[in-house]
């Protein structure tokens, strides 16, 4: 009997430490940042626009430009705290804007200023439904989209990456990060493709933002109230 039950204890352990090392191997999807909010705006139309963002330095939250254009009023939230936002940054051309909480909301994500390779994986966080969401993403290359500004106006050329990736309309301006760290800002979904989309390089596609947030004011040709 004691030998038995020595058997049994031993045979338990082996199958604890190989359930053990599944659940490690296979990981598990880390749950939302704090900072990851949805955007409520309205402005352009009788109803509201939509989006998602991320808390990139205290009570700064990094979007798409196109989900904050026209904004009489922003509204943020992280499903846990509600607070208004006003526009500190915006490049048409690049669709990349800045937005100032007027309270804090969630912990800040780091910006990566490094190389991102062909197949890295990551996630794209968006808020739907009222909470932040989890989406898998497969960078398929770094890309320059060639594409219009975001009035449809003229021609431009946004530094990006071409994605797998399950996104839908609202999602626009929601984080993609890889290694813990912002990598872009979700764009578009495919129009030709299934499961793909494309988001911008906030580092490279940056450099008229981050001006406009160095100097504390948006370029005087840029007009915050237009809506087309």
């Amino acid at each position: 009997m004691p030998d038995d039950h020595a058997g049994w204890r031993q045979r338990t352990a082996g199958v604890a430490a190989v359930v053990g090392a599944l659940v490690m191997a296979s990981g598990c999807a880390a749950d939302p940042p704090s900072g990851v909010v949805g955007l409520t705006v309205t402005g352009c139309s009788t109803g509201q626009a939509h989006g998602s963002g991320i808390v990139v330095a205290p009570g700064l939250v990094l979007t798409a430009a196109h989900v904050v254009k026209g904004a009489n009023t922003i509204d943020v939230t992280n499903g846990v705290r509600d607070t208004t936002a006003s526009i500190v940054a915006f490049d048409p051309d690049m669709d990349l804007a800045y937005v100032r909480l007027n309270d804090g909301l969630g912990r800040v994500s780091e910006i990566a200023d490094g190389t991102v390779e062909r197949g890295e994986q990551g996630v794209a966080y968006v808020f739907r439904d009222g909470r932040p969401t989890t989406i898998p993403v497969t960078v398929r290359r770094p890309i320059n989209i060639r594409t219009e500004d975001i009035y449809i106006e003229g021609e431009t050329n946004r530094p990006g990456f071409e994605l797998d990736a399950d996104i839908q309309s609202g999602d626009s301006g929601g984080p993609v990060v890889v290694d813990g760290e912002v990598i872009g800002v979700l764009w578009a979904r495919s129009s030709k493709y299934d499961g793909r989309a494309y988001a911008i390089d906030p580092v490279l596609a940056g450099a008229r933002v981050r001006q406009q947030l160095r100097a504390g004011a948006i370029d005087t040709s840029i007009d915050l109230a237009r809506c087309t």
